[in-house]
């Protein structure tokens, strides 16, 4: 008898599951087509795709190694649109592509949890969630208190929730979960009604779970605002106001919350001083015991106290998702420039782009998550067709007659893909 010629090992699939959490998006898209098990596993699997992303996210001591990107807007007449840029190893910008609607109108990003992006369409009141690295752009029915939309995941229900908040005539408070497909209002303490205004959009933290904001709040004693801080339990779905850190230092602070995967929040707190040779930075973070109805329990405590000795004035703009990098606007009104500070080596950069970052965004890393495969069938998201457009622009991607939009990714030689909505 010959000699029976063996193959290749088969290798268990929980081995294979591991080896693929460690490869890029781009790489497991092309995988697909090796057999319908990755098929179904990478395009069909929110657990894998949930794992997959938090490997490629925390696993790594340097974030250039996967979540290289970042949020811009720019203004094209009386509209924003905003822009993808990749952050390189030479510590540089290279804008990536823009998103934008067609008729024109001005969409804002609210912020991305696990790759998708929620996007704000201030003309409908309407939540975009869009994953660009699977070209998947799926819109939700109109907000009942038209406020502005931040996206969290239950980890609990693997259910990922959009909650809005309005405080124009009466705090109100909204919540729509994928999975069921629709709004439901929220009831609001006594306490919270006090609350005058929100600052800014919301950001979301401990991997989605938390989603808080800074707020001001009425003082009845001195007719002044204090700023205060707001968080939301995806997963119990209260609010609560929680104390702000003391800031004992100084007198007079400006705070900021930053976007933090690890953490229940994250703030920083710059002091207002006019000595430039001690410029520095506080950055806080909120501890707890994962229950917000405990918040007796929770506690703030000071991570990093970043200086920046001999510079014109500066603040901060927002962690990367591994918490280890910040970038910082450092200078006037017309001298700024945008540093990047990494806070284990403590090294400060420049990265030769000029003016503010005031309007960026969170950072963002590509991931496999499908939003339609958790959707609820009580979701009317009124989607025409998506196609993808790779140069030029098509006459499929203009909009229709019957009132809808069209939602595209343009690149630097014209339409990627889009995806046709119905006004609902």
């Amino acid at each position: 008898m010959g000699d029976v010629i063996e193959g290749p090992p088969i290798l268990p699939p929980e081995l294979v599951a591991e080896i693929l959490c460690k490869l890029p998006v781009k790489s497991l898209l092309r995988f697909t087509s090796v057999c319908k098990t990755w098929l179904s596993m990478i395009r069909n699997d929110h657990h894998f795709a949930i794992k997959h992303y938090l490997v490629r996210t925390t696993s790594s001591s340097h974030v250039l190694d996967d979540v290289d990107y970042m949020f811009d807007s720019t203004r094209t007449a009386s509209h924003y649109k905003p822009c993808l840029y990749s952050f390189t190893a030479a510590k540089t910008f290279r804008y990536l592509y823009r998103f934008e609607c067609v008729p024109d109108m001005t969409i804002n990003v609210s912020n991305s949890r696990h790759g998708v992006i929620c996007f704000s369409l201030m003309l409908t009141s309407q939540a975009l969630l869009c994953n660009p690295s699977i070209q998947e752009a799926v819109l939700l029915p109109p907000s009942p208190n038209k406020g502005h939309p931040v996206l969290g995941f239950d980890h609990i229900s693997n259910d990922y929730k959009v909650v809005t908040i309005n405080w124009k005539n009466i705090c109100t408070i909204n919540v729509y979960s994928v999975r069921q497909g629709y709004w439901r209002n929220l009831h609001v303490s006594g306490s919270l009604q006090c609350v005058s205004e929100l600052n800014g959009c919301g950001v979301s933290n401990a991997n989605g779970r938390m989603c808080n904001w800074l707020f001001s709040k009425k003082l009845e004693s001195t007719r002044t605002k204090a700023t205060g801080w707001l968080s939301f339990d995806m997963v119990e779905e209260v609010l609560k106001e929680l104390p702000m850190p003391e800031c004992r230092i100084h007198k007079i602070h400006e705070h900021n919350h930053l976007s933090s995967s690890r953490w229940q929040g994250c703030i920083s707190c710059l002091p207002h001083t006019w000595d430039i040779k001690s410029k520095f930075v506080d950055v806080w973070v909120l501890k707890g015991g994962g229950t917000i109805n405990r918040s007796e329990d929770w506690m703030w405590k000071k991570v990093f106290a970043v200086k920046f000795p001999g510079h014109d004035p500066m603040w901060p703009s927002n962690f990367w998702l591994n918490d280890k990098e910040l970038f910082v606007n450092i200078g006037g009104i017309d001298n700024e420039e945008v540093f990047h500070y990494n806070l284990n080596s403590q090294q400060l950069r420049r990265t030769g782009r000029k003016g503010s970052i005031g309007g960026w965004k969170k950072g963002y890393a590509g991931s496999l998550v499908s939003i339609k495969h958790l959707m609820s069938p009580k979701h009317g998201e009124g989607e025409g067709k998506g196609k993808q457009q790779n140069v030029g622009e098509d006459e499929d991607s203009k909009p229709d007659d019957n009132g809808g939009f069209i939602f595209r990714v343009v690149g630097r030689r014209g339409v990627r893909w889009f995806h046709s909505f119905k006004s609902i």
